[in-house]
């Protein structure tokens, strides 16, 4: 492209948005209150902030998110269903414990998984006793549902 439809202070200044997750954006209360804490504290840093770009960006998701969210109250019964703490066992007796929560409340905490990754989608409906299995990166997985609470 020629240099002359190049506007020097625009060149390679425009920050991509940040992609939001197709589907439902089911959220737990905490993951609601997370996401509106996070908008927050970024409109508190906006007036010192010598760059605007990312916090506006960053704040443009969270509106959609948070406009978009659907809160799942806290469940209960013997179900694992979305909010609920998983306790899995392997064939070795090792124990894989986790959250399903909302997709961003997952984000960067291994204890919560996001309602839709795999190993949300293979225990959900499941009960205490019950196998389950779902393709990992190393292969079929298989664990007994040992624990379902709902904290």
């Amino acid at each position: 492209m020629s240099r002359a439809f190049i506007k020097e202070d625009d060149a390679g200044s425009d920050l991509p948005e940040r992609p939001v997750p197709e589907g439902p954006n089911y959220v737990t209360p905490r993951g609601l209150e997370l996401l509106r804490s996070t908008a927050q504290d970024l409109v508190a840093r906006r007036p010192k902030a010598a760059d605007l770009k990312p916090i506006d960006r960053d704040l443009r998701y969270l509106k959609a998110r948070i406009d978009s969210a659907i809160v799942v109250p806290p469940g209960s019964g013997p179900e694992a269903r979305f909010g609920a703490q998983v306790t899995l066992k392997d064939e070795a007796d090792a124990l894989l414990t986790f959250r399903i929560v909302g997709e961003d409340e997952a984000r960067g905490d291994d204890a919560l998984v996001p309602w839709s990754a795999p190993l949300a989608l293979a225990v959900l409906g499941a009960k205490v006793g019950d196998n389950v299995s779902w393709e990992g990166p190393d292969g079929t997985a298989r664990y007994t549902v040992a624990f379902v609470t709902y904290p």
